[in-house]
């Protein structure tokens, strides 16, 4: 039996979402809706959809699992329409960069037994519309899922392994922490890309040619400024507070460092770019790593709300990518959860962070 799947909102992420599972699996449907029936029909004539829907109640009707990829402001609205017209059983995911008032919102409306998990694919492109659509998107990206106290292990799980299955590498992160990331790095620097961009262009009017003159590293850092206004006027509006919170604490570094050039302290500012460059060379990479020696983390559980969140949650705050999970019913009452996780220092930090937490722990290596 196929698993149909609705995506709603057919732009880069929702057509790479769409074309990627289609890809992924002839056991997968997927159903399309976008308000603009010219991305629909787009989708339908390069086969990144099987059938398109005319409404968003068509769409969700029938669907096992529901992706609503839409601009972070419209999130909530389609969410909750999603899940009055699903069936039970049914899990809504997002794809919006911003988590904590979106999960908020649709938690308190989602009806019993409809399931809804918040997302966030670290994955994008300067270039917007279902005319880019790439299936290869999610590969060896960052896929972030928000879980809470109300989220069903089974929902999870199922999620969990569709969006693994994509190549993405998926982390569960509080929703509040990772709208704080986020801001940092993901928001700010587009901020930053549009301001330094604006900057040159202003500049250039006085300066003939000083665009020309532009080399790697200015193309690099303000390559994202080419991103869609529309998207990051919500991005920013719904992140407001930790935007904010970030752009001080630059400007506080960037009124530091004037003083340092002011003063022409060599010293310090020599500290200044070699901690910088010793924190860009550490920064973790999953890129072009093959999945290392699979480990095997046995986590007897009760059968209690919450259970699923707190152990992803303890895990994906130590930066540990679960490769799959699995849930083991044993009773009506309790069970076992089993991860698996690449590489040994990462299971035994895993399964020391569990411990901690007063959970028991079996670590074996998958043979």
């Amino acid at each position: 039996m196929k698993t149909t799947i609705a995506v709603l909102g057919l732009g880069l992420i929702g057509g790479s979402l769409a074309v990627a599972f289609k890809q992924q699996s002839e056991e997968y449907e997927v159903v399309g809706y976008n308000h603009n029936a010219p991305a629909v029909e787009e989708a339908l004539a390069r086969g990144i959809i099987d059938r398109a829907a005319a409404s968003v109640e068509e769409a969700c009707a029938d669907a096992d699992v529901i992706f609503v990829c839409v601009p972070v402001r419209q999130i909530p609205n389609y969410c909750i329409l999603a899940a009055q017209s699903a069936k039970p059983g049914a899990i809504i995911t997002d794809v919006g960069s911003t988590k904590e008032s979106i999960v908020a919102e649709v938690e308190a409306e989602v009806p019993e037994g409809v399931h809804f998990i918040g997302g966030h694919p670290m994955a994008g492109s300067e270039r917007t519309g279902v005319s880019a659509a790439n299936p290869a998107l999610f590969k060896n990206v960052h896929y972030l899922l928000t879980p809470t106290e109300r989220t069903d292990m089974v929902a999870y799980k199922k999620l969990h392994s569709m969006i693994t299955s994509l190549g993405a590498n998926v982390m569960a992160i509080d929703p509040v922490k990772h709208d704080h990331a986020v801001a940092v790095i993901s928001h700010l620097p587009h901020m930053i890309a549009a301001v330094l961009m604006n900057l040159a262009s202003n500049e250039a009017n006085a300066t003939e040619n000083l665009l020309l003159l532009a080399a790697g590293g200015f193309k690099d850092t303000t390559r994202i400024a080419a991103g869609s206004p529309r998207m990051w006027i919500d991005i920013c509006l719904d992140n407001r507070d930790a935007i904010m919170y970030s752009i001080e604490k630059m400007s506080d570094m960037l009124e530091t460092l004037q003083h340092m050039i002011e003063e022409e302290d060599k010293g310090r500012i020599t500290d200044l770019l070699e901690r910088a460059q010793q924190a860009r060379l550490n920064l973790p990479s999953a890129l072009g790593k093959g999945i290392g020696k699979l480990y095997e983390l046995y986590v007897p559980v009760s059968d209690k709300p919450g259970v699923i969140s707190d152990i992803t949650l303890t895990i994906g705050q130590l930066g540990i990518n679960i490769e799959d999970i699995e849930i083991l019913h044993a009773t009506d009452v309790s069970g076992q959860v089993r991860l698996t996780i690449p590489e040994k220092e990462n299971a035994d930090r895993a399964a020391k962070a569990l411990l901690d937490k007063g959970y028991e722990v079996d670590v074996r290596t998958q043979e």
